[in-house]
């Protein structure tokens, strides 16, 4: 499931870390260019390597607890 606002904040981050960016002058922009746009494909990168985290934490924490479980019955 999406946490959409988790999504929103990663959005509002990456958004304002880019500005300054630019106005720094380290990111170059055209008339197309699309900040919002390329923030949102940042965003959905990072939101899926969190979620990514996420399932492994807690494929960890199962696995443990199945190890425990088999350790009982002997």
């Amino acid at each position: 499931m999406i946490n959409y606002i988790l999504l929103y904040k990663i959005r509002k981050l990456v958004k304002k870390i880019l500005k300054e960016k630019i106005e720094d002058g380290e990111i170059a922009t055209t008339p197309r260019s699309c900040l919002g746009c390329l923030a949102d494909e940042i965003s959905w990168e990072i939101y899926y390597l969190f979620k990514e985290r996420e399932d492994r934490k807690k494929e960890g924490g199962q696995q443990a607890t199945g190890d425990e479980k088999s350790e009982d019955s002997k």
